[in-house]
């Protein structure tokens, strides 16, 4: 029986800012990869670790769960896919899932104080699957809305309300 997306408590690994936490970027990591190996690639890129004086960076791990493309073998992914394909429908239960704990990720910044609308996600790795994707992903919240919409740059959370 599958875990409800509502009950994953995600592995975070923190980069807190250097001064006064006013943002949060919560940075999404690809298929099979890790939020540590994440910031690990991304240090390797820089030869500095991402800081920011306000923003604080989040790199969740994906819950493990069976990847299709790995003929259901345990992956850490946000989501499963029928195939790697652009021609192939979205696996929409599993963007559902996606979605709730991404939900639930963002509440815990609201709750810490940080206004929505100072919430940003962005992924590396999987803009091709969220860039071509049929479904909509959006996070209700009770004072609006936010929508993650693929780019060139990869997934924007953009609020109204």
């Amino acid at each position: 029986m599958a875990v409800s997306p509502s009950a994953v408590r995600l592995q975070r690994c923190v980069v807190s800012p250097a001064g006064r936490h006013s943002a949060s970027l919560i940075f999404l990591h690809g298929s099979g990869h890790s939020g540590q190996g994440l910031r690990e690639w991304i240090k390797t890129v820089l030869n500095q670790d991402l800081t920011f004086q306000h923003i604080k960076i989040i790199y969740p791990t994906a819950p493990s769960r069976p990847y299709t493309p790995m003929k259901g073998g345990l992956s850490n992914v946000w989501f499963d896919r029928f195939k790697i394909s652009n021609d192939c429908p979205e696996h929409l239960e599993s963007i559902d899932g996606m979605r709730q704990v991404l939900t639930k990720l963002i509440d815990d910044e609201v709750k810490s104080g940080i206004q929505k609308s100072r919430i940003l996600i962005g992924e590396v790795f999987i803009t091709l699957v969220i860039k071509h994707t049929k479904f909509l992903f959006t996070v209700s919240h009770a004072s609006g809305d936010s929508a993650v919409k693929g780019s060139k740059w990869g997934a924007v959370v953009t609020s109204q309300g």
